[in-house]
């Protein structure tokens, strides 16, 4: 469950950066359009927003907490591949009912 009414309803990003003041309707649809499928270099290598869902392929650093010296810190840990752990197309798209 979500705090947010609008993501509640699966309402759509445009139609709520319009309402959040952000942005016109036609421009946050002109954003989304120019992110689809885009492709660029990040500290971590290569990350793509997946044209089917939007989704980014930036993955994250994944281990265990701990504390040393009374402060929390992350032990044992590795990054993960975004794009190694998001479900193939035709998973998205049967969830979707395409």
């Amino acid at each position: 469950m979500s705090d947010n009414p609008a993501a509640e309803k699966g309402e759509r990003i445009a139609k709520f950066l319009a309402r959040a003041g952000v942005a016109s309707r036609r421009d946050a649809e002109k954003l989304i359009a120019a992110l689809r499928g885009l492709r660029m270099e990040s500290p971590f290598g290569q990350i793509a927003w997946r044209p089917l869902d939007h989704q980014s392929t930036m993955g994250a650093y994944v281990g265990r907490l701990a504390k040393k010296d009374g402060k929390g810190v992350m032990i044992n840990w590795r990054y993960v591949d975004g794009a190694s752990v998001q479900p193939p197309d035709e998973e998205i798209r049967k969830l979707r009912r395409e």
